[in-house]
């Protein structure tokens, strides 16, 4: 009877295991599904989706298929820490990817501390890994150059590329993407030698910038800065030419989408304009994601962030391969090891610095505006060894 007692144990948790082997991965996602940004939100949620049905087609990760849940977070950081609890509690996710909001980023930190369910996103601010000097948030990862890295890659090529020894910057105070690029590209620029005529920054909601702008066009600068998203980016350089400023204008990887274009008042009014970017979409090597994405969804990608997706999921099931196991710390730990994982942003590969939970020297693209609207690579340029 005991002898049975064992076999039939044994048996159980073969049985068990064959069971949980069959299972798929629960991989949560959150990003932007409705309000301003949901073109950016849907792109990245196509992206991921594509990147999972590729890998479940190719026998999935540890011999199980991927379930990707996708939700909204609204464009709010309360909703974004509800949809990382559901995940997390509900959906029994081993780990979360998303956001590239960084306000949003910022609120599902700390829960993930607490939860200990890996979050790998977009965020560029980064108090969202590093809070605090000498505090690490374990649980939280980023995928993309930071505002430290961003801010300071543009700073340089204004100094060295451009000639520029006299900038301005023009950033929203309540954005931690917007401010914290101003202020890590004014600290940079400063100290290569050149001069910030003027910080300015101004209030959520603001759509009038002609006072701003005027303050900034008595300092006379060669470049203005601008880590706007595109909406406000574009009415600043709309603006900025009524008002007859002449300097070249300098921006983020936002200032690459159409409405971008369509704020500054056309074509005309956005030529010469220098911005940071993650992708190149004329290299070859894109043609492939490019007629896949356009075979699923009907429409070419229109934002990098279809991207960001697409690696996140690439990077995720890179770490649980690595990990051998489905499990949220085992996760975690086989993140901060990721090291020359092929992707499509940047120069092709990654690796994580386990120290900041930050991209470890990730170039991005300088890209400029040109009078017929098309954008035009410049170069690849990495973030600054000084």
């Amino acid at each position: 009877m005991k002898r049975f007692a064992v076999i039939l144990a044994i048996l159980l948790v073969a049985f068990g295991s064959i069971a949980h082997a069959n299972e798929p991965i629960v991989i949560g996602f959150i990003t932007a599904l409705t309000g301003s940004t949901s073109l950016w939100g849907t792109q990245e949620a196509n992206g991921a989706m594509l990147r999972a049905e590729e890998i479940n087609a190719a026998g999935g990760v540890l011999g199980r298929p991927l379930k990707l849940i996708v939700y909204d977070h609204k464009g709010s950081p309360q909703e974004g820490v509800l949809a990382y609890r559901r995940l997390v509690d509900e959906d029994k996710a081993v780990a979360v990817l998303g956001t590239h909001f960084s306000n949003i980023s910022l609120a599902i930190a700390p829960v993930a501390e607490q939860k200990k369910v890996p979050v790998l996103g977009q965020a560029v601010e980064p108090k969202v890994t590093i809070p605090a000097p000498g505090k690490l948030n374990k649980y939280h990862f980023l995928a993309q150059p930071s505002c430290i890295e961003q801010g300071q890659m543009m700073a340089r090529f204004a100094f060295e590329e451009l000639g520029a020894r006299k900038a301005a910057v023009l950033a929203d105070k309540s954005n931690s993407y917007s401010i914290s690029q101003a202020e890590h590209f004014a600290e940079y620029f400063k100290r290569r030698g050149g001069e910030v005529t003027d910080f300015v920054e101004y209030a959520a909601g603001t759509v009038d910038y002609r006072a701003h702008l005027t303050q900034i066009k008595a300092g006379s600068p060669e470049v203005i800065f601008l880590p706007q998203y595109a909406q406000p980016g574009g009415m600043q350089v709309k603006q900025a030419k009524e008002l007859g400023i002449e300097a070249t204008f300098l921006g983020s990887n936002s200032l690459s989408d159409p409405p971008f274009v369509a704020a500054a008042g056309g074509a005309e009014n956005v030529a010469g304009l220098y911005f940071l970017f993650n992708v190149n979409w004329s290299e070859p090597k894109f043609e492939a994601f490019i007629n896949n994405y356009e075979a699923k969804y009907g429409e070419k990608p229109v934002t990098y962030h279809s991207l960001f997706g697409y690696d996140d999921v690439t990077l995720i099931c890179e770490a649980i391969k690595n990990a051998g196991a489905a499990e949220p710390e085992a996760i975690r730990t086989a993140i901060e090891g990721l090291t020359d994982v092929p992707i499509m942003l940047g120069d092709g590969k990654f690796t994580m610095d386990a120290e900041t939970h930050r991209t470890r020297n990730m170039p991005s693209w300088i890209m400029q505006w040109n009078e017929a609207g098309e954008i035009v690579p410049v170069q690849l340029v990495y973030p600054p060894a000084d």
